[in-house]
């Protein structure tokens, strides 16, 4: 199915997007790509490398016009043309559970979980606008800030500032759980009829409680990954999640596309009330083996939160000398010398196996843009 929604507007802004986000990582540095930064010719391989993968521009054979010119207006033109003939779109998980890996999203699918959203949103809001306040190049992004406008031929919005614009009736307010929390804190009330949409992790009960004490209409929270795109939504503070309508369920542990037989694992244990009903009950194990015994980062990463000079914590496996071991990301309490010092003598009774070989100090943890944690 082409894409017949997808116009130059929004190829150049998912461009901006991209960009800005790539160029950063490139440089090590913040880069704004609504500047025009100026790029070397390694510069523009790289990028033109990146957008070749994100708009699958090797199914057309356009993607060597990427390096003949740096206008990011031809680049929209171009690959709004190419998408006209391309599968889908290739995003990238944030890592946060491993390598980043690529996965394709065919245009069909893309375009059915828009309208599923659509459908979602309609029983509470006639949407007037969308403000997407988060990277659009990312998955969740891209389906509530590009995807869902224009397949409701809905005014867009995309915020690509450290604050939100003035917001208005009618309004759907898309960003991710650290972003609510500053806007909860803000203690802000919201104007009648505005609803909020959060996703790519957890956001906490007080806060999605306290946005809706501020007058916010009402709060959707969608469950899914970039593997599987979004699969079921809540509105705050029900718990449970309901399948959006392109998915139906296979078992307690698997879901499918409608029309399709390939079934697709879920990443979390699930407590199903009907077949499109279910609750979330933590996620599936991540125990690695280490040095031939099992062990879970996330509960070595609960010890040692429950330290009194460990204010956060995350703990990952690493490749050692082609041995798998641990590492920790710690935010002390108070100072790293009390901190490092409680912890050595906590872990030191420890099977080996258990104790992570090496511990990095921050004031936060690391995350991306998304709010999701992130590696060090």
């Amino acid at each position: 199915m082409m894409p017949q929604w997808l116009t130059v507007a929004d190829c150049k802004a998912v461009l901006q997007s991209l960009l800005g986000a790539e160029l950063s990582a490139y440089r090590g540095v913040a880069a704004d790509w609504q500047e025009n930064p100026d790029i070397d010719s390694l510069e523009r391989l790289h990028l033109a490398g990146c957008v070749n993968e994100f708009f699958r521009l090797h199914e057309t054979g356009v993607e060597d016009r990427l390096l003949m010119t740096s206008s990011i207006d031809d680049w929209a033109s171009l690959v709004a043309q190419a998408t006209m003939e391309t599968s889908g779109l290739t995003f990238r998980t944030s890592g946060s559970t491993g390598q980043p890996t690529a996965h394709l999203h065919p245009w069909n699918q893309i375009a059915a979980e828009a309208k599923a959203l659509e459908l979602c949103l309609a029983d509470v809001l006639s949407i007037q606008r969308v403000l997407s306040w988060l990277p659009l190049h990312h998955l969740y992004g891209f389906m509530l800030g590009i995807a869902l406008p224009a397949v409701g031929q809905i005014p867009r919005l995309w915020v690509n500032s450290h604050a939100l614009p003035e917001i208005t009736s009618g309004d759907l307010v898309v960003t991710v759980p650290p972003r609510w929390d500053y806007l909860a804190r803000s203690g802000k009330p919201w104007p009648p009829q505005v609803v909020g949409v959060t996703s790519t992790a957890p956001l906490c009960e007080a806060t999605a409680d306290h946005l809706l004490e501020l007058g916010l209409t009402g709060l959707l929270d969608i469950y899914g990954s970039t593997e599987t795109g979004g699969v079921a939504t809540r509105w705050r503070p029900d718990p449970n999640y309901q399948l959006l309508t392109h998915w139906l369920r296979s078992d307690h542990l698997h879901i499918q596309r409608k029309g399709d037989t390939v079934t697709i694992p879920l990443l979390d244990k699930t407590h199903w009330l009907s077949d499109r009903t279910f609750h979330l009950n933590g996620r599936i194990d991540d125990v690695v083996s280490i040095g031939g015994v099992n062990v879970s980062p996330s509960l070595i990463t609960e010890r040692l939160l429950a330290l009194d000079s460990v204010d956060g914590c995350t703990v990952r496996p690493i490749k050692a000398a082609s041995q798998t071991r641990l590492k920790a990301f710690i935010v002390p309490a108070a100072s790293e010398a009390i901190t490092s010092d409680e912890i050595a003598k906590t872990i030191s009774q420890w099977p080996a196996a258990e104790r992570p070989i090496s511990f990095t100090y921050g004031a936060v943890l690391p995350t991306n843009t998304m709010g999701k944690l992130t590696d060090w």
